[in-house]
């Protein structure tokens, strides 16, 4: 997956993006049905999935899929994308967020998208909509809603997002399927791979016909690779962790440090600590990525041992399902003593 750095940081206070005023009443719908299911049982615990860059595997890192371990599970494969999808549901989580901020995969045509690679893949009509549709297929069978999770509007516009943004509203964001925000507000909701400070600046700068689509969402941003200071929009990922300025949204990884030189796998307490802090949130806790070994943030079941990078490895020879099993552990735990 491209990260992409952002060097800057700005000074904004609003909360949520999506309107011009006041972003927790929105202007997607009258906001009046409230999630009960959110209300009554929060935090709701959610995670990243990464349904692209297997290469980042190595070809060694292999994952449970099933009965199987293999290095480049595919979520076009629906009995793959079962299999991960249920064991995420066994774990606690019936909330997915679908990595998709290479511009690539929304692409049908190699290399026309703004700040594009010379000769870069076109993925849509090869993998993308294909992954798509198998997860929504699963996610319906199982009981299970997934978000969506777009990628940087510094290296790529805004109103290039915008346009992505028109396309989840059209084919995705308004189905059961897509999880509303809840707690009195109905919004879908649309996390961006970018500072939530910088983001505000940027949205409020721009026309109306560059975030029109992007107003319809409850929008939450994300730490990329630098410092920064905390506003209300962010805590949805995605390095070491992080809160939202009022606490509603915690994210955590087993992977300490925020840029990529200073990464380092978290042990097996320090990921039991992460996941206790997260559940503090008032209303969401994000449990890293299932399978994103690219900015390994990763807890899910995985043989890590052949790696040749250490902040890939599970350390201190922990089995491979232990990182996951903090997880279901702890949702079990903080599920009895409702």
């Amino acid at each position: 997956m491209k990260r992409f750095l952002t060097c800057c940081l700005l000074a904004a206070t609003l909360a949520w993006f999506g309107c011009a005023e006041n972003p927790s009443k929105g202007n997607a719908g009258s906001n009046s049905g409230t999630d009960s299911t959110s209300v009554t049982e929060g935090p709701v615990p959610m995670t990243h999935i990464l349904i692209c860059c297997r290469s980042a595997n190595e070809g060694v890192i292999k994952f449970k899929v099933g009965d199987k371990w293999i290095t480049d599970h595919d979520y076009k494969n629906i009995d793959q994308a079962r299999a991960i999808l249920s064991t995420i549901q066994q774990a606690g989580i019936n909330n997915v967020i679908i990595d998709l901020t290479n511009p690539s995969q929304w692409a049908t045509v190699p290399a026309s998208w703004p700040g594009c690679q010379p000769n870069e893949n076109a993925l849509w009509d090869v993998d993308t909509k294909y992954q798509l549709e198998t997860i929504e297929t699963v996610c319906n069978e199982l009981g299970m809603q997934f978000i969506m999770f777009i990628g940087n509007p510094a290296a790529h516009t805004l109103a290039y997002w915008n346009g992505i943004a028109k396309r989840i509203w059209e084919n995705w964001a308004q189905k059961d399927v897509y999880r509303k925000y809840g707690y009195g507000d109905d919004r879908p909701m649309l996390v961006v791979f970018y500072m939530g400070e910088n983001f505000r600046e940027m949205y409020d700068a721009a026309p109306d016909n560059e975030k029109d689509y992007l107003a319809k969402f409850r929008i939450g941003t994300c730490q990329v690779n630098s410092p920064m200071d905390f506003v209300a929009s962010d805590g949805w990922g995605y390095r070491n962790r992080s809160s939202s300025s009022d606490n509603t949204v915690r994210f955590v990884c087993p992977n300490e440090g925020v840029a990529p030189a200073d990464w380092k796998r978290s042990t097996l307490d320090q990921w039991k600590e992460k996941v206790a802090w997260a559940g503090e949130a008032s209303e969401y806790c994000i449990f890293g990525s299932y399978d994103d070994t690219c900015d390994a943030i990763f807890w899910g079941i995985a043989d890590t041992k052949e790696s040749k990078t250490a902040h890939k490895r599970y350390p201190n020879g922990e089995k491979p399902d232990d990182y996951y099993n903090v997880v279901k552990e702890y949702l079990a735990n903080r599920d009895k003593k409702k």
